[in-house]
């Protein structure tokens, strides 16, 4: 359970999945064009992994490819200097099977981009860390 002494505190596993849980937006980690990109997302959880709708792109290419990913999600309140953040490392594949994708469609994953974010990606959650921060 977490402390209310300042610091930063290393999150248990259950905390992390209930952090996650509680977001909306996160940011996708991958390489594209030999660099690391961080590109933001709508999500939702689904068991223990994250699921995400995107359109063409290195996003999908990542998935399309099987690559490992990270995944992270935070939350700071600047004026009271704290914040938690939860990071997710794992691979990344399109939903292809239509019993997934109807799946993916009761998530509720209300994506901000056009469209043309059709495709749904699952990353499997390998592993997950979690820290949370507060000031002095």
């Amino acid at each position: 359970m977490a402390t209310e002494e300042p610091g930063v505190e290393t999150l248990p596993r259950a905390d992390c999945d209930r952090l996650l849980a509680s977001g909306s937006i996160g940011r996708v980690v991958l390489t594209d064009h030999a660099l690391p990109v961080a590109l933001p997302v709508n999500y939702a959880v689904d068991g223990a992994d994250i699921v995400f709708r995107t359109g063409e792109g290195s996003k999908l290419a990542a998935a399309r490819a099987g690559m490992v990913v990270a995944f992270e999600v935070d939350d700071f309140a600047p004026d009271h200097r704290c914040g938690w953040s939860v990071l997710v490392t794992g691979i990344a594949r399109p939903l292809t099977d239509i019993s997934e994708i109807v799946r993916a469609d009761q998530l509720g994953i209300e994506s901000w981009a056009p469209a043309s974010a059709s495709t749904y990606v699952r990353i499997s959650t390998g592993l997950v860390s979690g820290r949370r921060i507060r000031a002095a």
